[in-house]
This record gives C-alpha cells, structure tokens and sequence, in this order.
C-alpha cells in the first residue's frame, strides 16, 4: 500500500513540474526565418528582458500570422493556417493538438512567405494639421502598429517616425534579409520607385543643377534612401522588414547614411541598452539641402515637380534623432548635416544650438567623427533649444539632458 501511495506521490510531483516548466526563447537563436508576425496578450510580441529573452509560463499562447502572403510553414502541420495559436510546453517546445501532429521546436514555425506590412492614415494629426501614418500588420482584422510618421503630404515628406527604443533593441534578430521600400499608395502618383533608383535621382538633380550634375552624382556620392526608424531599430524580422516604407524615408547622402548616421544608430542602440533607458524615438528631417548649379546660384534640391508645378519630394538638409526617457523627463537631440558638399566654415554656420557633444565625457559613448564632411557634419542639443528652430516636435516636458 506504501508502494502505491509513493508511486501516487512521484506521479503528481512529474505532473506538477511539467505544470510549472516556462517556455526560453532569444531573439538571436531561437526565431527562424521568414518569421510570422507574433502576438501576445494581445500586443506585438516584446522581449521580456534586456537580452532579448521571452520567458513564459506553461501554457502560455502565442498567436503566429502569416496573413495576406501564406501559410505557416511547419514539417508537423495537419492543414494549411494562416494564423494559428500555440502553447508552450516548456523549453523552446509548443503545441497545438488540433493543428500540429506533435509539439513542436519555436524555431520551425515559419511563413511561406515573409508576412506583408501595411501603412494606414489614421485620423490623428501631427504638426500643421498633417495626418499621422501607422505601419504595421493586420491579424485576424485588428492592426497592429511598430511605428508612426508626421507625413507632409504636401511637400510628401516625412517630418519625423516616432518609435520606442529599450535596452533589448541592442539583441535585434540577425541576418534578415533586406525587402524592397513600398509606398502603400501614400505617395499618390508620384513614381517614388523611379525618383530614388540612380538613374532616376541623377535625372532629377540635374533638371535643377544641370551641366554641374557630375560634380553631385558620382559612384561614391549619391543619394540613398534614407531610414529614419532604422532596420535594426526593432528587435523581431517583422519589426525590421516594416522599416523598409516610404512613409520612413528620406533622400539621404550615401557618405552621411552610411557614415556618422550609421555611428549614431549603433552608438545610440548600444548605448540604450547599457544605461537600462526606455526611451521614446523621434526621428526625422528639417529643411532643404541645396547644391550650386553651373552659373554658381545655390538651388534647393527636389526629386519631383508635381502636376502644379510644386515641387515635392525634397532632400533634407538635416536629420535629426531626438530621444526621450519619459520616466525622468530627460531627452537630447542629436543632428546631422545632410549634404556632404558643404565646407567645415559652412557647416558650422548651419549648427543651430550650443553643441552638447562636442568634447563632453558624458558622449564620450558617441563614435561618430563630427567634422567630416563624407560622413556628415554633426553636433546635439538640448531639446528645449532645438526646438527653436525644427517646430513639428510634439510637446513634452523636459526636465534633463539624457547623457
């Protein structure tokens, strides 16, 4: 009888510890490609440490969508979804009785085919009665957003994308594949694909600066499509992918995009996840970048005059990243200079605040070179004087400078 009741005992305490096994996933091991959309608890699914780990309990659900592009391609499936809800089992290991055969590794739940993001104007508006752009993915017909964008539809351009950053960003998902930039129909009938191809920018510039064209357009200088919220700004593929929108671009100098822009995105990623901020991201563009044509008269740059004669889609002379920590009210704004032919004397005339980062140990993080002209001029400020001069951020209160 002793023997049963043990047996009894050892059979429960199995039991209760399968109960209690959570389920480890890590942003760098443990999610395959091409990546579903991911949804818990009814948000996009977020790393529940810094590190880029997911921990959950058993049992826990996540609901997988490859919705509008396929199904989910799994070894173990039993028919054919496009959005299905697993459980987890503990370790990296999850079911779904009705659907899979047998529990299943996290990493073998794929798409078939990358899951397509969307944009939609929503009736919020930003600076100057401009709309506000959502991107983001549609499951099950709720829409889940990453970011948003004050959009000039005038002048089609972007005013800033507003994002969150944390210190898990810095454990964004590696070795995604880069999608081609869609416009979702924002940009109306403006050829948007064309006016940033090389041949199509090259056209573009030398309407305006005609026969000086080449001394602009070169195969090391030339305009590229400029990120605001950048790829690895988000932690999953399907964050990363959603970037790649007009919506989030600008005409950017390629020196400048892949030089002190780029230092400023890893720099600021790294450096969010070592001080443990949660921060909110704007980042955006301010004023026109202008060239001199052959006569020596300096020309503001466009890529497209619209059927009235305006001109639209312009190239900006700055872009800028303004970070907020809302917990202690503390922000900073960093700026670049968008236009590699401008001299140093020119450049710093153009700097519009104090700069804070200039041979300050509290940026000593910053690895940027800020007085190069092929990677782009750059200096900071607090965000109460960079608002003087760039009026379309929105209003909050700031108490400190973020260092």
């Amino acid at each position: 009888m002793k023997m049963l009741q043990r047996a009894f005992v050892l059979i429960l305490c199995a039991l209760n510890l399968q109960n209690g096994q959570k389920c480890r996933l890590n942003t760098r091991k443990d999610f395959g490609e091409p990546l579903p959309v991911i949804v818990r608890n009814g948000k996009l699914l977020e790393p529940t440490d810094s590190f880029g780990n997911i921990e959950l309990d058993y049992g826990d659900t996540l609901t997988l969508s490859c919705e509008g592009t396929g199904n989910i391609n799994h070894p173990n499936e039993q028919r054919p979804l496009s959005v299905a809800t697993i459980s987890c089992e503990g370790g990296d290991i999850f079911k779904n009785d009705g659907w899979l055969s047998e529990p299943s590794r996290f990493f073998l739940f794929k798409c078939s085919v990358s899951p397509q993001y969307k944009s939609r104007r929503t009736e919020r508006l930003c600076y100057d009665g401009n709309p506000i752009i959502e991107v983001g993915y549609v499951v099950d017909t709720h829409f889940y957003p990453l970011y948003e964008s004050c959009f000039n539809e005038a002048a089609l351009n972007v005013l800033y994308s507003k994002y969150t950053q944390k210190p898990y960003n810095a454990l964004y998902q590696t070795k995604i594949d880069r999608p081609y930039f869609v416009a979702d129909d924002q940009f109306g009938y403006i050829p948007v694909d064309t006016l940033f191809s090389p041949r199509g920018q090259k056209a573009a510039v030398a309407k305006l600066v005609g026969s000086a064209i080449d001394n602009y357009i070169t195969q090391t200088q030339f305009l590229s499509r400029g990120h605001l919220a950048a790829k690895t700004d988000f932690v999953f593929a399907f964050g990363e992918r959603a970037t790649f929108h007009y919506v989030n671009c600008a005409p950017q100098w390629v020196g400048f995009n892949g030089g002190n822009w780029n230092t400023l995105e890893v720099d600021l990623r790294n450096h969010i996840h070592v001080a443990g901020y949660n921060t909110i991201i704007y980042t955006g563009t301010f004023g026109i970048s202008h060239l001199q044509n052959a006569g020596g008269d300096k020309i503001d740059l466009y890529l497209f005059t619209d059927e009235n004669n305006n001109p639209v889609v312009p190239v900006p002379l700055f872009f800028y990243k303004v970070v907020y920590e809302p917990q202690r009210r503390c922000g900073i704004a960093f700026v670049g200079i968008n236009n590699p032919y401008v001299t140093t004397e020119e450049a710093h005339q153009m700097f519009f605040c104090e700069d804070l980062c200039r041979e300050n140990r509290d940026f000593s993080w910053l690895s940027w070179h800020p007085d190069s002209s092929s990677e782009g001029y750059t200096f900071c400020c607090t965000i109460p004087d960079f608002r003087k001069t760039v009026p379309h951020l929105p209003t909050f209160d700031v108490d400190c400078v973020l260092t």
